[in-house]
């Protein structure tokens, strides 16, 4: 592929994890309209985030196994194309049940799409640009925290949950028709072995930074699931306010992400991960610090995006960077436990939440940041031992 080629490739994969994280963290966005529709509580409608990462977080490494033979073009458009029909059944759904099913469907494009297009983005490019593409197709993700997500949020309000589920269908076959038109043919990653799995399973190292991914996004999404019923009811926020509030920490997780994929190679992926894990402890801090004060919770929410976006590129590029020979298993894995992570975080959340928004949500959430440090230094030690 010549340069440019590669350019549009990027972009196509960077605008389909734009569509993937939109349609992932979309439920949190209209958390409340989705209660409302649905005649059910947000500890209940949250399942919709908990089964979301269960899927994901078991399906992404099974996918990456046993779909290795099959053409990246064809396996990302599959998984785009599951967006479509998940989204669409979702705009006729009358009961949470129901939504909960097709729930299921529509993340196991997430479960392909997300770790797959990071495969392909090494495949695209040369290996020595590989963590900086990685880090770039991310940035769609920090996007959907930007514009899809508080869009959604409005949607949702304006027009009623059915319609946004609609919307998100429309939405996702432009980014199938994106990644048909760009993506060339015949791109194939090296099949999974079990001899892969297993070596990742007996390093040490790697073990630990999937355990830093776990405990990052279960501290992060232990709020995130409910940002919409806490900012309605223990701060007193309308819609047009907690979307502009999704907005502004949506631009913090986009300048998080862009800031580490500057800075990483200098920093060092460890040392950039502690400093990201550090921003998301310190918001988490300043949120229940300053419960009940907007525009505390503004500044803490936005810190912990800043930090929470960066760490997901930079864990991506850490696992390459330590087993680049198992990239394709740890990718996969990573994916697994970012999803493993929402889910534990969201069924946190809802035992909390059911009792009552409270300042236990953000200490909670500091809890699994504090276990994610703990396991990135030892990483790290592990990291210089193993130089030794």
């Amino acid at each position: 592929m010549s340069a440019g080629q590669s350019r549009m490739a990027l972009w196509a994969l960077l605008f389909g994890n734009l569509v993937i994280g939109t349609g992932v963290l979309l439920p949190a966005g209209m958390l409340n309209t989705l209660s409302a529709d649905l005649g059910t509580d947000a500890a209940r409608t949250g399942l919709l985030m908990t089964v979301g990462g269960i899927v994901v977080g078991f399906g992404a490494p099974l996918l990456a196994a046993f779909t290795s033979s099959i053409d990246r073009r064809v396996l990302l458009c599959v998984a785009l194309g599951l967006y479509v029909i998940g989204h669409l059944g979702s705009a006729f759904a009358s009961d949470l049940n129901t939504l909960l099913v097709l729930r299921a469907l529509t993340v196991a494009g997430a479960a392909i799409f997300t770790p797959q297009a990071a495969a392909t983005a090494g495949l695209i490019v040369a290996p020595e640009q590989r963590g900086a593409a990685i880090g770039f197709i991310f940035i769609g993700w920090s996007l959907a925290s930007v514009a899809g997500i508080p869009l959604g949020a409005l949607s949702g309000e304006m027009l009623g949950s059915q319609a946004t589920y609609a919307l998100m269908a429309a939405f996702s076959a432009l980014g199938l028709a994106a990644v048909f038109t760009v993506l060339p043919s015949g791109l194939k990653v090296a099949p999974l072995q079990l001899s892969s799995w297993l070596a990742v399973a007996r390093n040490r190292q790697l073990m630990l930074v999937l355990l830093v991914t776990l405990c990052a996004l279960s501290g992060q999404f232990v709020m995130f699931t409910y940002l919409a019923p806490i900012l309605r009811d223990a701060y007193g926020l309308g819609a047009d306010r907690i979307a502009a509030i999704f907005f502004a920490t949506g631009l913090a997780g986009v300048g998080g992400s862009a800031l580490a994929a500057r800075h990483v190679g200098r920093l060092g992926a460890d040392r950039a991960m502690m400093i990201a894990l550090g921003a998301v402890a310190v918001g988490l801090a300043l949120v229940a610090a300053g419960w009940g004060n907007a525009w505390v919770f503004l500044a803490g929410a936005c810190l912990w995006s800043a930090g929470g976006f960066a760490g997901n590129s930079i864990q991506q590029g850490r696992l390459v960077g330590i087993a680049p020979a198992l990239a394709s298993a740890t990718v996969a894995l990573n994916s697994s436990f970012v999803y493993f992570g929402q889910s534990v975080g969201s069924a946190t959340g809802s035992q909390l939440i059911s009792g009552g928004a409270g300042i236990a949500m953000p200490l909670a959430g500091l809890a699994f940041i504090a276990m994610g440090l703990a396991c990135s230094v030892l990483a790290a030690c592990e990291g210089r031992a193993a130089k030794a």
